[in-house]
């Protein structure tokens, strides 16, 4: 966790916020649980946000609590990245759980604001709040947005950026600070990219109507770990897009209507469940319909079957993990590791 990852569609993690709990099938697994759970002991990290649970057979399983905790020191933790960078918010927990406050969540989105360089990718399975979050925080074009997220970031205490001059200023306040430029931050965030997670079709039809009504320059979704095929050819909206201005959105220049990316890959780690090559072949196929920028982040090794001469192989530039999982492998003979046009 920090200014460097392994996760290869991003180039680094910020954890403003530690603890989470299940929502979904998607969850079963979580990576981030098992993490959470190694670091759970008396003075580390995740004391009270997740435990080892054992079993009988004397193997544990992890599991979050339920309680989350907002991490102010490490608020300002982008700020301090110089060079720009894409970064994904809470790779430990969701920016938009329930025991979160509206406040709290504001707070991470004035530090996003207050970093122009960087390019922050907010993903959760909690598509409602979100959306509710962003109606409360203003909504399109609403500058009562930009005044709640700078005055969030800076009494949580971060060093929040003067958009009128090159100094930090101190978010402490008690402390004399130069004022937070509200007209210069735009609303949506230029440099937010909004999505949720859809492990299968149950999730893509519940969350990505809500993201759809979620003002964002780019929205995307998170197809991992894939346990079942999805179709999104038949959720409405879900593939239109405009790249001229849009409506209310005219400060940022640039707006998506629908989906811009999607990241897939298969489910890794102990217990692992099966992710069958044709759902990875009907995500690739929709988005090269309809030009939406594909990433297949990680999937199980193939061999040949009697339809493909290839299915999922490794070759240059991926790397192998355990349990036969290849990371930016080749689908078909070829590796799909697509980002989004963003158009400033």
């Amino acid at each position: 966790m920090g200014d460097k990852t392994g996760i290869s569609w991003t180039d680094a993690t910020w954890n403003p916020v530690r603890g989470c709990s299940r929502v979904s099938e998607g969850c079963r697994n979580c990576y981030a649980e098992r993490m959470a759970a190694r670091f759970s002991d008396p003075g580390q990290p995740y004391e009270g946000l997740a435990l080892r649970v054992w079993k009988m057979a004397g193997l544990s399983q992890p599991r979050w609590t339920g309680k989350v905790r907002f991490v102010t020191e490490r608020l300002a933790d982008p700020l301090r990245w110089k060079k720009p960078r894409r970064i994904f918010v809470n790779s430990m927990s969701d920016l938009f759980h329930e025991n979160l406050t509206n406040e709290q969540i504001a707070a991470v989105f004035g530090v996003m604001a207050a970093a122009p360089q960087h390019t922050f990718q907010v993903l959760t399975k909690r598509a409602k709040r979100m959306r509710e979050w962003f109606e409360w925080a203003g909504g399109d074009g609403d500058t009562r947005a930009t005044r709640r997220i700078g005055d969030a970031a800076q009494n949580a205490g971060a060093r929040v950026y003067d958009r009128t001059g090159p100094a930090y200023v101190d978010g402490n306040v008690n402390q004399a600070r130069s004022p937070w430029n509200n007209s210069l931050c735009k609303w949506p965030l230029p440099n937010a990219w909004i999505g949720v997670s859809v492990e299968n079709q149950e999730a893509a039809d519940e969350r990505i109507p809500e993201l759809l009504q979620t003002p964002a320059a780019i929205r995307f979704l998170s197809c991992e770990p894939l346990i079942g095929p999805v179709n999104l050819i038949g959720i409405a909206g879900a593939f239109r897009k405009a790249t001229s201005v849009v409506g209310a959105l005219t400060n940022t220049g640039w707006h998506q209507t629908g989906l811009a990316w999607i990241v897939v890959g298969c489910e890794s780690g102990p217990g692992a469940r099966p992710c069958n090559a044709d759902w990875l072949r009907s995500l690739r196929d929709q988005c090269a319909a309809a030009g939406v920028a594909y990433f297949l982040k990680q999937a199980v090794e193939e061999g040949r079957d009697e339809e493909w001469e290839c299915s999922v192989t490794a070759q240059a530039g991926s790397k192998h993990k355990a349990g036969g999982v290849i990371e930016l492998p080749y689908l078909d003979g070829v590796q799909h590791a697509n980002f989004p046009e963003v158009s400033s």
